[in-house]
C-alpha cells in the first residue's frame, strides 16, 4: 500500500515555497479520482490546475505553499451540476467515495474545508466517471460548459464552413 502522486509544481517566484503540504488521499471507490489542483498558491483557482489521478487506495499529493497560506487548494467534480472546493493542511486526509450520482468527499480532520464551488461554474471542472454513475449512463462529459462569448455557436458553424 505504497504512497503515490508526489508532485512539485512552481511557475511564479510568488508561489515559490521552501515548504510542502502533503495531503493523504484515501480513494474508496473501484475508479480513479481526478483532484485538481491550484497551480498558483496565492491566488488559487481551478484555471490551469494540476490534474491527479488518484486510484483506489491510499495515496498522497504533494504541494507548495507559501507562507501565508499553508494549506493547499484542490478542486473535485462531485456531480453532473456540482464540484468541490478544498483547502487542506499539511498531513490532511480526505476520502472519497460513490455517490448514486457521483462522489461524495469528506475528512474527519477538523482543519480541512470543504465547500461548495459557486465562483466558477462545475462543468469547468473536469472528473471521472464512478461505476453508480456509468451505470446509470450519467457521464461528466455529457454536461459541458456554456460555450466562452467569444466562441457563439453561430460564429463557429461560419468559422467551420
Amino acid at each position: 500500500m505504497g504512497l503515490s502522486g508526489s508532485h512539485l509544481h512552481c511557475e511564479h517566484t510568488k508561489d515559490l515555497s521552501p515548504w510542502t503540504t502533503e495531503i493523504f488521499v484515501v480513494n474508496q471507490m473501484q475508479t480513479p479520482a481526478l483532484i485538481l489542483e491550484a497551480r498558483h498558491h496565492a491566488e488559487p483557482t481551478p484555471e490551469g490546475a494540476i490534474q491527479h489521478t488518484i486510484p483506489p487506495g491510499e495515496h498522497a499529493i504533494m504541494s507548495g505553499y507559501v507562507h501565508k497560506e499553508p494549506r493547499a487548494t484542490l478542486y473535485m467534480r462531485t456531480g453532473l451540476h456540482s464540484a468541490k472546493v478544498l483547502r487542506v493542511p499539511n498531513a490532511g486526509r480526505i476520502v472519497v467515495s460513490c455517490e448514486p450520482h457521483g462522489l461524495h468527499v469528506e475528512s474527519q480532520d477538523g482543519s480541512v474545508t470543504i465547500e461548495e464551488l459557486t465562483d466558477v461554474d462545475p462543468a469547468t471542472i473536469p472528473g471521472l466517471d464512478s461505476v453508480p454513475m456509468i451505470l446509470r449512463n450519467e457521464h461528466f462529459k455529457d454536461v459541458a460548459p456554456p460555450p466562452a462569448a467569444d466562441q457563439s455557436p453561430i460564429a463557429s458553424a461560419a468559422g467551420g464552413a
